[in-house]
C-alpha cells in the first residue's frame, strides 16, 4: 500500500495490500480501496472508484456552500429574532461581507486559514453581490 500527499480518507475506509493512492485525493467514508486511485479526484464505494475530479468536485461545494449558508442564517432569524453575527456565522464569512478590509477580526482569522486570502477576498465581493439572503 502507498499513500500520496494530500489525502483525506474518511473514517472507516479498508485499504487492500498493493493500492496506490495519488496526490491530492479524497477518498469517501466506509470505502473498500482495492485498485489504484490516480492524482487529483475523489473517490468512495465498495469497491472504492472515482466519482470526480477534484476540480468538478471544488466547484459542486462552491455551490452548495451558498445553499448550505441560507439554513443556519433563515433558522437563527426564526428562534432568535435577530439577524446573525460574525461569530454566529464564522463558517460562512465570506458570504456575508464584500469589504475584505474591514472583515471583524474572527472573519480574518478564517481567511487567513483558507490558505488563499487573496483570491478569497476577491471572491467575497463578487459573492455578496449575486446572492441575497
Amino acid at each position: 500500500m502507498e499513500i500520496e500527499n494530500n489525502v483525506f480518507i474518511g473514517m472507516h475506509t479498508t485499504i487492500l495490500k498493493g493500492v496506490h493512492i495519488g496526490n491530492n485525493v479524497i477518498i469517501g467514508a466506509n470505502s473498500l480501496v482495492n485498485k489504484n486511485i490516480p492524482d487529483n479526484c475523489v473517490a468512495a464505494g465498495n469497491p472504492c472508484r472515482v466519482i470526480m475530479s477534484l476540480a468538478e468536485y471544488h466547484e459542486k461545494r462552491k455551490s452548495e456552500q451558498k445553499k448550505e449558508a441560507t439554513e443556519p442564517v433563515r433558522l437563527y432569524r426564526e428562534r432568535k429574532g435577530k439577524e446573525p453575527d460574525e461569530i454566529a456565522l464564522h463558517e460562512f464569512f465570506w458570504l456575508f461581507s464584500d469589504k475584505p478590509d474591514t472583515l471583524p477580526e474572527i472573519w480574518k482569522n478564517m481567511n487567513r486559514i483558507t490558505g488563499n486570502e487573496t483570491f478569497t477576498n476577491e471572491v467575497m465581493i463578487k459573492i455578496k453581490n449575486s446572492i441575497r439572503i
